[in-house]
């Protein structure tokens, strides 16, 4: 058992800062645990990436192509005992193993982080005012449906808005943007927001006002958002994946979160023994139900885990299309014009912003 620390600093998405998680591995172990959640997978990888702050965080819990493909290469992220994992690919579920890979180096050699949480996020409406077949046709076209002027909301994840700006300007996020094509992303940016109702960064207040009527729909949004709606009984709440798009005839996007351990000279003994902790058949069950939301797991081809889901907490994330709706999109990816797209972004909401 580590000696030499006696903390453990985590950075991720919200849920595995909730003290569910939390306390049973800090009680266990007689440790401090502090967390900081994120919200922006590119500013985190700055950050985590930055020499003067690289030994904030011992564990990173991102989106999945960051690690692959950033901070592993870089040496930010230090590669686990693989032997310590090899049992776990046996619990994945079997018909979405693909999304698994993302825990590996881009060679398959390396394991580099656990999978675990998932799912598609793309955008919510009321399937009371909005269809579930129109909604899937439209896709992000809606926001641009005159109908539809400031009956919809936009929840700012900057990551996931350039993917559906992108996406709903018929292009590509995932190659090299010419000139013309970034004009046609700032183009859609504008339009979004001059006619959104409202935007923000809580999902609640968007499930709110979509449950409220004073909205349709919302743009950058999925089974993880729509879900503490669902739970508490408001089915017409619905993650919709559309059923086409640019990026090789998909216009949807699969998130994949990573944990990992960040490498340096002060990473706490206590990090490899938090990834085995999140493994836990228990643990991975409070994660999929943690603060208010029910979120799909990669570990739920474990019957243990599978078996904790009630039909009530399945049809809140919409297991029945869950295979569907991912079959209809590409995974997270990184962005090649990421760094003007979100310059280009941030200028549209500061000259729409009220003065």
């Amino acid at each position: 058992v580590p000696r030499q620390r006696t903390n453990l600093r985590i950075f991720c998405w919200e849920g595995y800062d909730s003290a569910s998680i939390l306390d049973p591995f800090r009680s266990r172990h007689a440790i401090n645990i502090e967390t900081e959640s994120l919200i922006s997978d590119s500013l985190a990888a700055q950050r985590v990436s930055s020499p003067s702050l690289e030994t904030q965080f011992d564990v990173l819990n991102i989106n999945n192509a960051w690690v692959q493909k950033d901070l592993y290469p870089n040496g930010i992220v230090r590669p686990l005992d693989k032997n310590r994992f090899e049992h776990e690919e046996a619990r994945i579920i079997p018909t979405l193993a693909n999304l698994d890979r993302w825990g590996w180096s881009a060679d398959g050699q390396d394991k580099i982080g656990v999978c675990q949480r998932f799912g598609s996020f793309n955008l919510v409406v009321n399937s009371n005012k909005i269809s579930h077949n129109l909604a899937v046709d439209e896709g992000f076209h809606l926001a641009d449906d005159s109908d539809l002027y400031q009956r919809y909301g936009i929840l700012l994840y900057d990551d996931f808005n350039l993917f559906h700006i992108c996406i709903a300007a018929e292009v590509n996020p995932f190659n090299l943007l010419s000139q013309d094509e970034e004009d046609r992303f700032e183009q859609t940016a504008r339009r979004w927001f001059r006619n959104a109702a409202i935007a923000t960064h809580d999902h609640h207040a968007l499930n709110r006002a979509l449950i409220d009527n004073r909205i349709d729909f919302y743009l950058s949004g999925g089974t993880y958002t729509a879900s503490p709606a669902r739970l508490d009984g408001n089915h017409q709440v619905t993650a919709i994946t559309p059923a086409r798009g640019p990026i090789n005839g998909r216009g949807g996007i699969v998130f994949t979160e990573v944990t990992c351990v960040l490498d340096h000279t002060h990473t706490s003994p206590w990090a490899e023994p938090f990834l085995d902790y999140m493994l836990e058949p228990d643990t991975c069950v409070k994660i999929a139900f943690a603060d208010r939301t029910c979120n799909p797991v990669l570990q739920m081809g474990d019957r243990e885990v599978m078996s904790a889901f009630s039909s009530f907490q399945l049809q809140a994330i919409q297991w029945d299309t869950l295979e569907e709706d991912i079959s209809r999109c590409v995974d997270y990816d990184l962005v090649p014009n990421s760094v003007s797209l979100l310059r280009r972004l941030e200028k549209v909401r500061q000259d729409l912003a009220p003065r």
